[in-house]
């Protein structure tokens, strides 16, 4: 959980259902931006797969719905996540 976000996370995603094709990928951390909160906290890393952003499952939906609910989120000042992290890919 993060508060005192107002400004954003600090992080960019990759990937989403796509529109055409249908195709479902996982939402995934492509970048930590830094000297924002996700890299103080230390609880992210790139690659990582996002699951739920406070309590809303984020399968099959589209980057850019991705990306508003982050936005949406962090304007609220209180973004939760449950992520999940493939340990052997690193």
């Amino acid at each position: 959980s993060f508060s005192d976000c107002q400004n954003g996370l600090g992080i960019k995603i990759i990937g989403g259902c796509q529109d055409q094709s249908k195709e479902e990928y996982g939402i995934f951390i492509k970048e930590i931006l830094p000297e924002r909160i996700a890299t103080t906290d230390n609880q992210m890393c790139i690659g990582d797969l996002i699951l739920e952003l406070n309590g809303q499952k984020l399968c099959g939906v589209t980057n850019e719905r991705a990306l508003d609910m982050l936005q949406m989120a962090s304007a609220t000042n209180h973004v939760s996540l449950v992520i999940a992290r493939d340990e052997d890919a690193k």
